[in-house]
């Protein structure tokens, strides 16, 4: 173990170390007790044998606690031997105590981490998500913070049979302590040399099975997710082969990890017994088994006993803690974005303008989708975005919506500079429906008012938005209305009702600006034109920016920018471009726009 790895398990208990440490003392009150437990087998064992030293100890406790002179011996040997009972009963409450806070402390930490974790996830940027697979996102949340709380827990448990150990081991230095040394000097390098080897291979094996884990769940999150075209390509075997093959990888490793967590055992215990008997023999040739040997051998036995359970414990739990270190190092990691993460200024209502300026922007170096790009949206009037496909329309909403920051360039909200605000506060001013609407596991009343709690919804908006987005119809005809289930991702509607139910959660919300990005292409030629009425009614009370293939939806609208190749190619009302001989010109003749 390094301590950088360390380092990273005690940046997951900042908030609750005061608890900890109560949990130490506890554990240090208990470890104090039984090494005065072991310890007073000696005077117990010396009364036993031998009725003089009976006497000297009586003796003695009068000297010192002059109250006791009113006990006669029997009394005074009756009570010695409920003193060392209480103070074992003492001690074994301690740890039920620091056991039961352990796993109160530990499980709320956990709780904890678990709950920052979905907070730092959604505050990421929309970027964040293109480039992470959920599978290894769900999986750092749920598998790697269980992981991290169950090596929290093996740190604290270790840390406290290593202080009954130091107490257990001043006592036999108390008793012997050239025996003890000697002891001591035989076990360390054999126990150093054991750990040694086996802590470098399980952190190795712990970090593979951390990265064995995230290749599998994503996957299979993948597999889930596409499973219509899994079944549809016949590629079950394909998927099954890669899957199996991770997992199998992971069980090699799992077995190697747990079963180096078994090897300390059977080492210590035949050093301890080897080291047990040593010293037996040192004691018979050098003080031969006279009275005055047996306490000290008493103390050797039970302190003996006590040491081999936990150095055996201690050992496997400080290598299962190496091979949980990575999962240690994740969280810390996911958990230390949250101090670096900085958002900018909040930014006001929308009253002036949207504006691309000068943009240029790329998803990855090698090709440019758009090129010194420049737009403007002003408020409340109903704009087209037109161009053939791969011409960069999408993007452009990408853009306008802060899900991107240009490499070249600003996008501008009556002035201030989308990059430089929190973005949170921009992204609740606008709609977004996009060509593929996304529809939760819930009611049909869930997915039009997201976001809002059941006792805050206005059943009046509820059925003004689904009759503006012509869903009426079909929510009617369910057997539950608008409490009816849509199942996960909405796969008990159509397409064309799932896109239906999304513009009418953007229309239930009222936002200022509401962006369709080929919202309309799934419906029906119906549908279609009730959309377009239903835009054509926010004209003039909302800023409208509409992304179609079908020319048709924007006939109407006040402002229409032709793209071509990343391009502004041309710009106008939708005569005014139909009348050029253009791209918008071409585009028209394709299609019947009555």
């Amino acid at each position: 173990m390094t301590f950088p790895s360390l380092t990273s398990l005690f940046l997951l208990t900042r908030g609750k170390r005061r608890p900890l440490f109560g949990l130490y003392a506890l554990v240090l009150g208990s470890a104090v007790m039984e090494s005065i437990g072991i310890a007073s087998f000696y005077p117990l064992i010396d009364m036993f044998q031998d009725a003089s030293q009976l006497d000297y100890y009586w003796n003695k406790s009068i000297s010192l606690i002059p109250a006791l002179e009113s006990l006669n011996q029997e009394q005074f040997l009756f009570y010695s031997l409920m003193g060392v009972a209480a103070l074992f009963v003492f001690k074994n409450t301690f740890l039920v105590l620091a056991d039961y806070g352990n796993i109160r402390v530990v499980t709320r930490l956990y709780c904890a981490w678990m709950n920052q974790i979905s907070k730092i996830y959604l505050d990421k940027p929309y970027v964040f998500f293109t480039e992470n697979k959920a599978g290894d996102l769900v999986q750092r949340k749920i598998m790697q913070t269980q992981k991290a709380s169950s090596a929290l827990r093996l740190f604290i448990l270790s840390l406290g049979s290593l202080t009954v150990i130091t107490g257990v081991f001043l006592v036999l230095c108390f008793a012997n302590l050239m025996v003890t040394l000697a002891i001591t000097f035989l076990m360390i390098p054999v126990y150093f040399v054991t750990m040694k080897l086996s802590q470098g291979r399980m952190y190795k094996t712990g970090d593979r099975i951390v990265q064995l884990e995230k290749q599998g769940f994503g996957l299979a999150t993948e597999v889930l997710f596409g499973i219509k075209q899994v079944k549809v390509f016949c590629a079950e075997n394909h998927f099954q082969d890669q899957l199996r093959k991770i997992w199998d990888e992971s069980a090699s490793h799992s077995i190697r990890a747990n079963f180096l967590q078994t090897l300390p055992r059977p080492v210590l215990e035949t050093l301890v017994v080897l080291i047990g008997v040593s010293a037996l023999l040192f004691f018979m040739y050098d003080s031969g088994l006279g009275k005055e040997t047996f306490p000290t051998l008493a103390v050797f036995a039970v302190g003996i006993y006590r040491i081999l359970p936990l150095a055996a414990g201690t050992s496997s739990r400080v290598l299962a803690l190496a091979a949980l270190l990575p999962s240690t190092e994740t969280v810390a990691s996911l958990l230390r974005e949250e101090l670096d993460t900085k958002k900018g200024h909040s930014i006001s209502p929308m009253t002036s303008q949207l504006e691309l300026q000068n943009v240029s922007f790329s998803y990855s170096a090698s090709n440019m989708i758009l090129k010194d790009l420049s737009l403007k949206f002003e408020s409340n009037k109903f704009y087209g975005i037109v161009g053939v496909s791969g011409s960069g329309k999408s993007t452009i909403i990408d853009l306008l919506t802060g899900f991107y920051n240009p490499q070249q360039g600003r996008v501008l909200v009556d002035g201030v500079d989308l990059s430089e605000i929190d973005i949170s506060t921009w992204l609740c001013q606008l709609g977004l429906i996009s060509q593929e609407a996304f529809i939760f596991s819930g009611t049909i009343e869930d997915n039009i008012c997201f976001g809002v709690d059941a006792e805050n919804r206005d059943q009046n908006r509820i059925k003004e938005a689904t009759r503006i987005a012509y869903a009426d119809e079909f929510i009617h005809l369910l057997p539950q209305g608008y409490q009816t289930m849509v199942g996960e991702r909405g796969v008990k509607l159509s397409g064309g009702q799932r896109q239906r139910l999304a513009i009418a959660r953007a229309f239930y919300l009222d936002p200022p600006l509401l962006i369709f990005d080929e919202a309309t292409s799934s419906l029906d030629a119906h549908s279609e034109r009730r959309i377009q009425q239903a835009i054509e009614t926010l004209q003039g009370k909302r800023t409208v920016i509409v992304v179609a293939h079908r020319l048709v939806t924007l006939s109407l609208a006040d402002h229409i920018f032709v793209i071509e190749d990343g391009r502004l190619a041309e710009e106008g009302t939708h005569e005014e471009l139909r009348a050029e001989n253009g791209l918008y010109s071409s585009l028209c003749a394709r299609q019947s726009l009555d």
